[in-house]
């Protein structure tokens, strides 16, 4: 998913950078898909042990969260110019309509097994601790969307230890990536 971040900024056009990224976030899958222990940890299937209130009162709080962090974000990036090495392209038509429907689909997918169920596993082994498995995982997540600058760190870091924190009182990773698309919906659409 990095390699192809790498290319898809030096993408000008809509199509050239939604590509890069799929094809980033399609591999990644594959590679989770094609090694058995990664396989064993992404795609295991758990019950979730929240209630269908509690995952709709997860999303509400992570979409005002997002939501709230946006102005915070602004100053920060505004106050760190450089640290903006990219902005995401604005497609129109059916591209931007392909992209709301599936590629936000497919981003909280690839970033919720990797960021929270593939790091919980790995994070539990070297840490142990629930709180620096939140803390770790989190900082992680606000890392791998720095090219959007220094406050799309902060806004992502806060989200991913929101999201980790939802996964560890649900188990189960379909309300996290419902909670991701519906947050990214509100932030994109």
């Amino acid at each position: 998913m990095i390699a192809s971040q790498l290319v898809r900024l030096q993408q000008h056009a809509a199509l050239g950078w939604i590509a890069w990224d799929y094809a980033g976030r399609l591999g990644a899958l594959a590679v989770m898909a094609a090694i058995p222990s990664a396989r064993m940890v992404a795609f295991t299937s758990q019950r979730t042990r929240i209630s269908h209130l509690e995952t709709m009162l997860w999303i509400v709080g992570l979409s005002l969260l997002e939501r709230l962090s946006q102005a915070p974000r602004i100053v920060i990036n505004a106050a760190f110019p450089g640290t903006v090495v990219g902005r995401y392209p604005q497609p129109g038509g059916w591209l931007y309509l392909f992209d709301l429907a599936l590629g936000l689909g497919l981003v909280a997918v690839s970033e919720e097994l990797v960021f929270r169920r593939c790091a919980a596993d790995v994070l539990r082994l070297w840490l142990g601790n629930r709180v620096l498995i939140v803390l770790v995982s989190s900082l992680l997540f606000g890392g791998y969307h720095r090219w959007a600058g220094l406050g799309n760190v902060v806004m992502a870091t806060i989200l991913g230890a929101g999201f980790m924190l939802m996964l560890q009182r649900s188990v189960a990773l379909w309300p996290l990536v419902l909670a991701h698309d519906v947050v990214d919906l509100i932030a994109f659409a």
